[in-house]
């Protein structure tokens, strides 16, 4: 008989629904918003008057609104919007930094494809080199049959019988 804390436990604990999708997608959308608005901060820094950020939740919505309607600098305070560089500039700016980030995103999804696959059995599992630095080359020939019955595991009178 087990005990409720001995029981198999999920060796994936990610969640099988929607979750992960609405966590993934929040932090897209988080950094979209937010390298819209360092493009618009270095749009104002380099061809404007100095840098610009909005402080606080409302001012970066109103500020968000506002490049999506074409008016770059609306909701920003007003010695903040004469700081702002013109439409141009800052679209171009603003286009740099979005696809800077893409590149990042798709850069680091690439490293996380590459090193850690879901569903890999072999994601816990030694290389050749690790087995052999930590046990051994005689310990692994010992237990040859043990680990690859497949190859190993049939004994001498067997073999024989196969040949």
């Amino acid at each position: 008989m087990t005990m409720p804390n001995q029981r198999r436990r999920d060796p994936q604990p990610l969640g099988q629904s929607w979750e992960l999708a609405v966590v993934v997608l929040s932090a897209a959308l988080l950094g979209l918003a937010l390298a819209a608005l360092l493009g618009l901060g270095a749009a104002a820094a380099l061809f404007g008057g100095g840098w610009v950020w909005p402080h606080g939740t409302d001012t970066i919505r109103h500020v968000l609104g506002g490049l999506l309607a074409a008016h770059p600098g609306r909701g920003l305070p007003a010695r903040q919007v004469r700081q702002v560089a013109a439409p141009v500039p800052t679209y171009l700016c603003v286009l740099a930094c979005e696809v800077a980030l893409i590149g990042l995103l798709a850069w680091a999804g690439v490293l996380i494809a590459r090193y850690r696959r879901l569903g890999d059995a072999r994601g816990g599992m030694a290389t050749r080199t690790e087995a052999k630095q930590a046990l051994g080359q005689g310990r692994l020939r010992g237990a040859r049959d043990i680990i690859r019955p497949d190859l190993h595991g049939l004994g001498r009178e067997r073999r024989s019988l196969r040949r």
